[in-house]
C-alpha cells in the first residue's frame, strides 16, 4: 500500500510541474502585459517611460520568462502569489474572498444530483430492458448534451423573466442590507436556485447514467445469479450485494467532484453574476490579472491532484486487487 500510494504522489508532483510550466508559458505567450492593460484602461496614457518600467520591474516583468517562472514558483512554495494588478491586493486573499460563495453553489448542485441521480441509476438498472429503462437512457444523454449556457438562458427566460418568480441575476436584492435575518437567508435562497438547476442538471444525468452503468455490470455477474438462486429478495440484491459492489466504480467520482466544488463553473456564475471563483477567473483572464489567474490555476490543479490521489487510496482500500498490483 505505501508503495502505491508513494508511486501515485510523485505522478501528482511531476503532473503539478507540468501544469504550472504549461500554464505559465500560456498565460505570458497572450500579447501585452498586463501593466499595458492597466494603464490603458485608466486612461493615463501619457506615464513616463520610467514609471511604466519601475511597474514592470516590481512584478519582474523585465526579466526573462524562465527567470518570471523562478520567481513565481518560489512564491508558491510560500504562499505568496503577488498582489493583483487590478487592487494590489494579494491574489490569494481575492480568491479566498469568493471561495465559500462558488462552494456553496456548487456543494447545493451537487447534494440535488447525487441525490436524485443515484436512486434513479439503481432503479433504471434494476429495470434493464424495459421500455421505462431505456427511455432514461436516452433522457439523460439529451440532459447530458445540452450546453449549460442553453439551459440557464432557459431558466432565466422562465422563472425570471416571464413570471417574476426568482430573481434573474446577482446574490443578494437591492435592499438585502435593510431586510431580517430571516428575510436574508430567503433571499439568498431564491437568488441560488436558478444558478444551482442550471449546475444540476447536467450532474444529475451524469451520476444516473454511471450508478446505472456500474450496476448494470455487478448485475450480470455469477454472484448475484448465486444470490437470487438462494432466494434473496429483489431489493436486497440490488442494495446489499449489487450496489455495494457498483460503489467501487462510483468512487472515482470523487477525484471529479471536489475540484468542481472549488473551481466552480465559469460561464454560470458569469452568466447570473454569481460573485465567486469562476466569475472571478474570467475577469482576471479579461484583465490580464497574471498573479490572480496563475494562482487560480495552482489552486485548482493541486486541489485535483490531491482529489484524485485520494480517490485512487480509496479506491485501493475498497478494492484489494489493486493493492496486490500496486505492488507489482
Amino acid at each position: 500500500m505505501s508503495a502505491y500510494l508513494a508511486r501515485r504522489v510523485a505522478y501528482a508532483v511531476l503532473t503539478f510541474f507540468g501544469i504550472t510550466i504549461v500554464t505559465f508559458t500560456l498565460i505570458h505567450s497572450v500579447p501585452g502585459d498586463p501593466v499595458t492593460f492597466y494603464i490603458g484602461k485608466s486612461g493615463t496614457h501619457g506615464v513616463p517611460p520610467a514609471i511604466l518600467q519601475a511597474i514592470r520591474h516590481e512584478y519582474h516583468l523585465d526579466e526573462p520568462l524562465i527567470a518570471q517562472y523562478g520567481w513565481w514558483l518560489r512564491g508558491i512554495f510560500t504562499l505568496d502569489f503577488g498582489p493583483s494588478v487590478i487592487d494590489h491586493r494579494p491574489a490569494m486573499d481575492r480568491i479566498l474572498e469568493k471561495l465559500p460563495n462558488t462552494f456553496a453553489l456548487n456543494f447545493i448542485a451537487f447534494a440535488l444530483a447525487a441525490l436524485a441521480g443515484i436512486p434513479i441509476g439503481l432503479w433504471s438498472a434494476s429495470r434493464s430492458g424495459h421500455i421505462f429503462e431505456r427511455g432514461s437512457s436516452v433522457v439523460f444523454f439529451l440532459l447530458y448534451s445540452l450546453p449549460s449556457f442553453w439551459v440557464a438562458l432557459l431558466l432565466m427566460q422562465y422563472f425570471a423573466v416571464r413570471h417574476a418568480w426568482l430573481p434573474l441575476f446577482g446574490m443578494t436584492s437591492d435592499d438585502y442590507l435593510l431586510m431580517s435575518t430571516t428575510a436574508r437567508i430567503a433571499d439568498r435562497i431564491k437568488h441560488m436556485i436558478l444558478p444551482s438547476l442550471a449546475l444540476t442538471y447536467a450532474q444529475l444525468a451524469f451520476y444516473a447514467r454511471f450508478t446505472k452503468s456500474a450496476l448494470t455490470e455487478v448485475i450480470h455477474q455469477d454472484f448475484i445469479t448465486t444470490a437470487r438462486a438462494k432466494g434473496v429478495s429483489g431489493p436486497a440484491v440490488l442494495w446489499r450485494h449489487a450496489f455495494r459492489n457498483a460503489l467501487l466504480p462510483l468512487v472515482t467520482l470523487l477525484g471529479l467532484t471536489i475540484p468542481y466544488l472549488l473551481s466552480g463553473s465559469v460561464i454560470i456564475e458569469t452568466m447570473f453574476q454569481w460573485d465567486g471563483v469562476g466569475n472571478l477567473y474570467l475577469q482576471s483572464l479579461r484583465s490580464r490579472d497574471y498573479p490572480t489567474v496563475l494562482a487560480l490555476t495552482v489552486v485548482t490543479a493541486v486541489v485535483t491532484l490531491f482529489a484524485s490521489v485520494l480517490s485512487d487510496v480509496l479506491y485501493a482500500i475498497a478494492d484489494p486487487r489493486v493493492r496486490v498490483e500496486g505492488k507489482r
